[in-house]
């Protein structure tokens, strides 16, 4: 099982998953535009890498759309899609994480959805 798959795995069996939660931020080193996903409420994980920020969100919002499908092979396939485009993510600066994790939790928490991160 490939990372993707993995994701796809369980973006549909969490059930903090009622909401896709995802974005996109420019990584502050290498200036490129990065997909991420939180996909088991443990972590933040980047997805992919890109040059312009509008391609950068038509990934996420291709993740977006088939995760509100419903439909678990349109999933499969929108990460299969995804994990095709762009390049490799590089690790988020420990402050940044700090601060989507920091956001996410407010975001999910105003939703009634209780998240917490590993150690």
């Amino acid at each position: 099982m490939n990372s993707f798959d993995r994701l796809t795995s369980a973006a549909l069996a969490c059930p903090h998953q009622r909401a896709f939660v995802g974005g996109v931020v420019q990584h502050p080193q290498t200036g490129k535009f990065q997909l991420w996903f939180l996909p088991t409420g443990c972590d933040i994980e980047p997805l992919r890498a890109y040059e312009s920020q509008a391609q950068a969100a038509a990934s996420y919002q291709s993740l977006r759309r088939a995760f509100l499908s419903g439909n678990p092979d349109r999933l499969a396939a929108a990460f299969d899609n995804v994990s095709k485009t762009g390049e490799s993510p590089v690790s988020f600066p420990p402050d940044l994480l700090s601060r989507l994790r920091d956001s996410v939790q407010q975001a999910l928490a105003a939703r009634g959805i209780a998240v917490t991160f590993a150690a």
